[in-house]
């Protein structure tokens, strides 16, 4: 019977075995812990080294081989070493990681004995370098419920400032190395943005063509002012008509094509990227939180469990970033076309940028929060962790929702942060995301910079980051334009190649009244202002002279007015009446004095 008995066991243990491998038996039955070294050089290229440790919990278990994947695809250099002997890995690249495997040479036998190995390699995914700033991205490990714990020691070079954003915070700091403990990353990735603003310069190319009979007036979209994003343009070549902004906040310059014209384009600027986002006073209008063809969160995709409890821009980010899945195939296989949001959600496992966008900007609405689609172009280093889904020039498309509490726009990217392993793109964006066009009335209207070719084959962005540069204070010219009824009418000009968001103060004078407003005056453009008349002439014309400030310069322009059209008409009827009324006074006058002249003789 107990032969039996034991017989039965090994068939059990035997079947086990079967099921589960050697391998993944053993290694449930380990703990594992890791301490992780990110060492950054000057020139941004990390070196990783992993220093890894199994402790058996069995007597009679012991791990054969070792697997290791990462969210890194530019790697070198890669050395194995087990309890200090060599080891050739298999190192195999599939999507966005890497995966390290090797045999071990040493064979770890009995209950709480401890098997030491380290992997080590250089890569140049973990830290960007552009301009003055610096960003450092560790992915999260894989979860694994066998290992118990992970420290990490980041350490930069010893040139580096204070980060001005760092999470999670680290334990300690040590001058220039910083440790996080197990309670600290948890499973999250580590995110660090040393400077607090980016500088590029840039120049794009538009291509416009007339194929009408009569003329057109037509426009392309230049890169706008955002809550980031400051834009100094330097030179446009041939110049517009004029630029306007529209709703979102485009700024749109406007050209007159003749029939059959084909005209070039050509503008070079300057922007500035800056880590912490503007305020501002304008609220964001019920539009941006409307339904339409492509944020269709009217259909029924949108009414399930699962989206129900999606109240918060963070609940909606996570849930977009986990749920969809980049294909990187996508674009290859077909021809791209702008699906709605429910088709989007639908297809979750084959999306590309702009699906994550429409999906979270149409949750964003549904919940009440305002939000719209930013198309621009995304500077990427590694395609395979941060892909750029868009055909013109390469571009890139990410959300951005209006905090209320903040009052201002929040920048996000879910796309990346699904194919990054989680690193994080909702409490910080990056310096690498240059906005072209802000979609929130229209999903698809304007088009980008970039999308200007009618048929050519051409490169028609270029950016690349410099040092800090001079932004040139606004400048401004004052024409008096006409008076309209109890207002006169001031065009103002910038001269200046950078957008004033800021307040206009009119100096009170004898004839006109003081004022304060505050004014978006886009870059080589015109605004008209009223300002109000105090005291209108009875008759006559007045010339005197307005003062108004601007970005704290006092300007001035003259100006002339009358009396307003209306009054002109009230005195002009009581003019008459009073002249009628004398006149027929002396007639009657005159009518007496021949009568009494007739009674007489």
């Amino acid at each position: 019977m107990p032969n039996k008995f034991t017989f039965l066991i090994f068939i059990v243990l035997g079947i086990f075995l079967i099921i589960f491998p050697k391998g993944t038996f053993a290694l449930a039955k380990f703990n594992t812990t890791y301490q992780i070294y990110y060492q950054i050089e000057d020139s941004g290229k990390t070196h990783v080294k992993f220093v890894i440790n199994q402790k058996n919990n069995l007597s009679v278990v012991y791990a054969t081989n070792f697997g290791l994947s990462v969210n890194e695809t530019k790697i070198e250099n890669i050395r194995v070493l087990d309890e200090g002997t060599s080891v050739t890995p298999d190192v195999i690249k599939s999507l966005n990681q890497t995966s390290i495997s090797f045999p071990f040479t040493s064979k770890v036998v009995g209950k709480d004995k401890n098997h030491t190995f380290t992997i080590e390699y250089y890569t140049t995914d973990i830290t960007i370098k552009s301009g003055n700033t610096w960003q450092i991205d560790i992915p999260r490990l894989e979860p694994d419920e066998n290992v118990t714990e992970q420290t990490v020691y980041l350490t930069v070079p010893s040139g580096f400032s204070d980060p001005t954003y760092i999470d999670p915070k680290p334990d300690i700091v040590n001058g220039n190395v910083y440790y996080f403990s197990d309670q600290k990353i948890s499973n999250k990735s580590i995110s660090a943005i040393f400077g607090k603003t980016q500088y590029y310069k840039g120049k794009l190319s538009y291509h416009l063509v007339n194929n009408e009979k009569k003329s057109i007036r037509t426009e392309i979209a230049l890169p706008p002012d955002t809550s980031y994003q400051t834009v100094y343009f330097q030179n446009i070549d041939p110049k517009p008509e004029e630029i306007v902004g529209d709703h979102d906040g485009n700024f749109l310059a406007k050209y007159t094509l003749t029939p059959g014209e084909r005209k070039d384009i050509t503008v070079d600027l300057v922007v500035k990227l800056d880590f912490t986002p503007k305020p501002t006073n304008i609220q964001p209008s019920d539009s941006l939180l409307a339904k339409n063809s492509v944020w269709n969160y009217d259909n029924g995709v949108f009414s399930t469990a699962e989206l129900r409890n999606l109240k918060s821009s963070k609940s909606i980010y996570d849930f977009v970033s986990d749920k969809l899945k980049y294909d990187y195939e996508k674009l290859n296989r077909e021809r791209p076309t702008r699906s709605p949001a429910a088709e989007s959600l639908i297809n979750s496992q084959s999306a590309i940028c702009t699906d994550f966008t429409n999906i979270f900007v149409a949750l964003a609405r549904k919940s009440g929060i305002p939000a719209r689609e930013l198309e621009g172009f995304a500077i990427s280093e590694n395609p395979d962790l941060k892909p750029l889904s868009l055909t013109q020039d390469v571009l890139h498309a990410w959300p951005e929702y209006f905090d209320k509490t903040k009052s201002t726009w929040i920048q996000i990217d879910p796309t990346w942060a699904n194919t990054t392993r989680g690193i994080d793109y909702f409490n910080k964006l990056d310096f690498n995301h240059i906005v072209f066009v802000i979609h929130g009335e229209n999903p698809e209207y304007p088009v980008p910079a970039g999308g200007y070719k009618n048929g050519q084959k051409s490169k028609d962005v270029y950016f690349e980051p410099i040092e800090n540069i001079s932004f040139p204070s606004p400048d401004f010219s004052l024409q008096f334009l006409k008076q309209e009824n109890n207002d006169l009418l001031i065009q103002i000009t910038n001269n200046s190649g950078v957008l004033y968001y800021g307040s206009l103060n009119t100096e009170e004078s004898e004839y006109i009244e003081k004022s304060d407003a505050w004014v978006n005056i886009l870059p080589l453009s015109n605004e008209t202002v009223r300002l109000r008349i105090k005291k209108q002439p009875f008759a006559g014309e007045i010339t005197s002279q307005a003062i108004i400030y601007l970005n704290g310069k006092r300007y001035e322009t003259g100006f002339s007015f009358g009396a307003t059209s209306s009054k002109a008409v009230i005195y002009s009827g009581i003019g008459g009446f009073l002249a009628i009324t004398a006149f027929g006074a002396r007639y009657l006058y005159l009518r007496r004095q021949k009568q009494k002249t007739t009674l007489y003789r």
